[in-house]
């Protein structure tokens, strides 16, 4: 993984010149580095069209390696301070020849909301050469379907992103892997044919239907699925039971806490991370005790502090659900 040169993310720096961008860019060309530079860092972001127009040669001349470990701290960084944004270098990489490129581009544009980047994503769902981009478009796609359920697009959009969505994912010559996603992606909405689409890629008999079908119930947040879930923490699959997990935590599945809380000392680290953050949607008395005695024993930074928004998320439920019963009582 590439790493973010530490001054660029715990330092409030000066905006690099255009000269030192491109320069710190050709010599990420001609040299593997293991950090990416500040310069880099803060120098593409909110990039102005003629500072664009300058570095776009430079940018398209980088070997592909360079430009996939840029993209990749760029996201980083992207997620350590959202002040950054990186859209327009993203968007340079959404036209790339290259199939990484295209889909890591995407991948930074995960906070932009604009009408321009979900029709870009909706062309590249529907006609990318590249089934890999075509599913991490579907991807991000589904983010924008979440919007318009929320009223923030406007409806003609979000009705052409779950028409796209339903049309691919009903394509039989469609790989399977992108039907998968088109149905995740539509899983974001009301939709009138998500719960027989879930129902029937469930019962399909195909592994990565399956799996995307339980990822789709979570996204639904309905309890209509509480029996597919429960059974399928029961399951050998610990694909099934990793989705089944998260599921339950996006859908505040009471009932399958104890099962859950078992996951948390799983052997599996996945598993056992995913079971955590999902105790911490769930909330209530009994997850907020398992994370409390999982807290004394962390293994390590990364779990101590999955641990600790767990239980800040179920302990915040649990003071709302506290207020609501007081003020029935009043």
């Amino acid at each position: 993984m590439p790493q973010v040169d530490e001054e660029a993310v715990d330092l409030p720096i000066p905006k690099p010149s255009l000269d030192d961008l491109i320069h710190a860019l050709r010599s990420e060309g001609s040299a593997a580095q293991a950090v990416v530079p500040a310069a880099i860092v803060y120098g593409l972001s909110d990039l102005q069209p003629e500072d664009q127009r300058a570095i776009e040669p430079v940018w398209n001349a980088l070997p592909v390696v360079a430009k996939h470990r840029v993209l990749r701290a760029l996201n980083e960084a992207s997620e350590a301070m959202f002040e950054l944004s990186y859209r327009e270098i993203a968007t340079l990489g959404l036209d790339d020849a290259s199939g990484l490129i295209r889909s890591t581009a995407i991948d930074l544009l995960w906070t932009d909301e604009s009408a321009e980047t979900m029709q870009k994503l909706m062309q590249m769902a529907d006609a990318d050469a590249d089934a890999a981009v075509r599913m991490r478009a579907l991807e991000q796609l589904g983010r924008f379907i979440l919007l318009g359920e929320y009223g923030d697009i406007a409806d003609a959009l979000a009705e052409q992103a779950q028409a796209l969505s339903l049309s691919i994912h009903t394509d039989a010559t469609q790989p399977v892997a992108v039907r998968r996603r088109a149905l995740e992606s539509l899983a974001n909405s009301s939709h009138p044919a998500v719960s027989n689409l879930i129902n029937a890629a469930y019962t399909d008999g195909n592994h990565e239907l399956k799996i995307g079908a339980i990822f789709a119930m979570g996204r639904t947040c309905s309890k209509t699925w509480r029996d597919q879930l429960m059974k399928e923490l029961e399951s050998s699959d610990n694909e099934c039971v990793f989705e089944a997990i998260r599921a339950c935590g996006q859908i505040q599945l009471k009932e399958a806490a104890r099962r859950i809380g078992e996951f948390t000392l799983s052997d599996d680290q996945e598993l056992q991370m995913i079971a955590i953050w999902s105790l911490g949607e769930i909330g209530g008395r009994h997850a907020i005790d398992v994370l409390s005695s999982l807290e004394e024993s962390a293994p390590d930074d990364d779990m101590a502090a999955a641990i600790d928004e767990a239980l800040d998320t179920a302990g915040f439920g649990l003071s709302v659900a506290s207020l609501g019963l007081e003020l029935d009582d009043d």
